[in-house]
């Protein structure tokens, strides 16, 4: 016997009702994530200085792509970043014409300080939930983790990430 081929629901199996909450929900989480002690940083420069400290050291050009911004866009958001002392530029030891910024050792450590606050805020926000709630939002971490892995690389197309 054949083994079947494997069957996903369409998308009329799944109600616009459901797919609506979803939505709003992911949207709202995200930006309430966002907003949660960023400090003085815009969220153009948070999101440019977590890809830096990620990725870096990177060319403009590359933060640029990996950001989906304008190359002026994200020489005006590394000159504030490096203005306030969060990147430095350096220059590539391959091609000296080429110039890289990377993450200051007082950027990481403002990362690691909004991570740490963000997932503090999150923590408190899952402990106001029932058991039943707690266990259903911690069930579907491996669904909506699976969700953006078929989704190409960042480098390949745009959509905003949050800021860990």
């Amino acid at each position: 016997m054949a083994p079947r081929p494997e069957t996903r629901p369409t998308l009329a199996a799944v109600p616009e009702e459901h797919l609506t909450r979803l939505r709003l929900a992911l949207l709202r989480l995200a930006r309430r994530l966002r907003q949660e002690h960023a400090g003085d940083l815009t969220p153009s420069q948070l999101s440019a200085l977590s890809c830096i400290e990620r990725e870096g050291p990177l060319s403009l050009r590359d933060l640029a792509e990996m950001e989906r911004v304008q190359p002026p866009s994200i020489s005006r958001i590394v000159g504030a970043l490096e203005g306030e002392g969060w990147v430095e530029r350096v220059a590539d030891a391959d091609d000296r014409r080429v110039v890289l910024v990377s993450a200051t050792p007082m950027a990481r450590r403002e990362l690691d300080r909004i991570r740490r606050e963000r997932n503090a805020w999150l923590a408190g926000r899952l402990s106001s939930l029932d058991e039943r709630q707690r266990d259903a939002v911690l069930a579907a971490l491996d669904g909506l983790e699976a969700l953006m892995d078929d989704l190409p690389d960042e480098t390949e197309a745009p959509e905003p990430e949050l800021p860990t």
